[in-house]
């Protein structure tokens, strides 16, 4: 392994480049990056590396497994290696770029049901790292209705809230988070045997396709957040019709849709008294019938996990049957209460990316990229749930 300094900044790397040596002695404090050109279909340009299995050249579902046993096991202990992709000819320009900023300015597009609702969370929630949210939609009697209500919104105390701003299809992209909330149309409350989510991809692919386009046109470099259904696909699709002709990295699409898998899965362990799970409990993969939920993620009790696994994946179903729409608490869940933590830096639920697919999985975002959640001695029933959900989002063609 080589250690490296250049402008400051000390590299590890098992390629050589033309940098100045550095000395142990300017290694200690330092921050620690390692410079990997990745193979593959993926495009991920940073990570934090906690565990070894994340600065192997090709990516993997290994990437969730804790493994130790090296020279720089203290550094990744430490939380102080991360890998660069050099791949990416701009990469030194990239890395000047803090994926973290103090406030950020929003675009919501589609202002729905969801839509609506997540804009009121980000509204009375975000004035802490929310500068300004621009709402757009075709409907331009919505973009009047929400830029009065969500401006007519505010505290007793006159807490400073976040300006809400009308935006056009031409501005939707002049900020830091696109979120696309956009939905063709929601099957009918009637249709209750069916994985919704799916029927929903063809009509709304067809549409973030339209936005990506538009992004591509504006040389958008943010974040592009998705959480129309079905979110893991649309993130794949968005993706690579994003890097034709353009490139765009993959940490900066992210679809927020297991928040609300979470918070249900929780509402069903806290009404079956399984006191552990807030801590110890977790969710994986897409926001639908795949979905892996797992009891205790360290003393994993496979017949309770299908059990809560079963009992989330139906709560939209359960919804349904009340004759209205499931749409508050993915809208809150997934989005707002998601998406804030994510712009903060806290650990939350939502898509990253390996190789070619978007899975979900607990993970947060840092100054030097994108942290995921590994885990030591994962049970193999788990694990194997795991890689079946995932395999399916590979395959998946978008």
């Amino acid at each position: 392994m080589n250690i490296y300094k250049k402008n400051g900044d000390i590299f590890i790397s098992n390629h050589k480049f033309k940098l100045d040596e550095a000395t142990e002695k300017d290694l200690k404090n330092a921050e620690h990056i390692y410079l990997l050109k990745k193979s593959g279909t993926s495009c991920r340009f940073r990570q934090v590396v906690n565990s070894l299995t994340q600065i192997e050249d090709r990516e993997t579902l290994n990437y969730i497994i804790k493994k130790e046993g090296s020279s720089v096991d203290d550094l990744i202990n430490g939380g102080k290696l991360s890998y660069i992709n050099t791949s990416f000819e701009e990469w030194e320009e990239m890395y000047k770029v803090n994926p973290l900023k103090k406030k950020y300015k929003v675009t919501v597009a589609g202002l729905g049901d969801v839509g609506g609702t997540l804009s009121i969370g980000l509204r009375l929630l975000g004035y802490d790292v929310i500068s300004e949210i621009g709402v757009f939609d075709l409907d331009e009697n919505k973009i009047k209705r929400w830029e009065y209500e969500l401006n007519q919104i505010n505290y007793p105390n006159n807490t400073s809230l976040p300006k809400v701003k009308p935006v056009s299809f031409d501005e939707v992209f002049d900020c830091d988070v696109f979120i696309f909330c956009i939905t063709r149309q929601v099957p009918d409350v009637s249709i209750q045997d069916v994985d919704v989510r799916i029927v929903q991809y063809k009509s709304n692919a067809e549409i973030i396709s339209m936005y990506v386009d538009a992004a591509k046109k504006a040389k958008y470099k943010g974040y592009f957040f998705v959480v129309s259904d079905p979110v893991d696909h649309l993130c794949k699709r968005a993706y690579f019709e994003l890097n034709k002709d353009y490139i765009f990295p993959a940490d900066n699409v992210k679809g927020f849709g297991l928040g609300v898998m979470y918070a249900r899965s929780l509402y069903y362990a806290q009404n079956m008294n399984i006191g552990y799970f807030k801590d110890k409990g977790r969710t994986f993969g897409p926001h639908g019938k795949d979905l892996i939920v797992a009891d205790n993620i360290e003393d994993y009790n496979h017949e309770l996990s299908l059990k809560l696994t079963e009992l989330t994946t139906n709560a939209n179903i359960e919804v349904r049957k009340t004759g209205f729409k499931p749409y508050i608490a993915p809208a809150l869940s997934s989005g707002a209460l998601s998406i804030l933590s994510c712009l903060k830096g806290e650990w939350h639920y939502s898509t990253v990316s390996i190789e070619n697919a978007f899975l979900g999985i607990k993970n947060r975002i840092t100054e030097y990229g994108v942290e995921i959640e590994t885990y030591k001695n994962l049970d193999e029933r788990l694990f194997e749930r795991i890689k079946k959900s995932y395999e399916r989002l590979v395959e998946f063609d978008v």
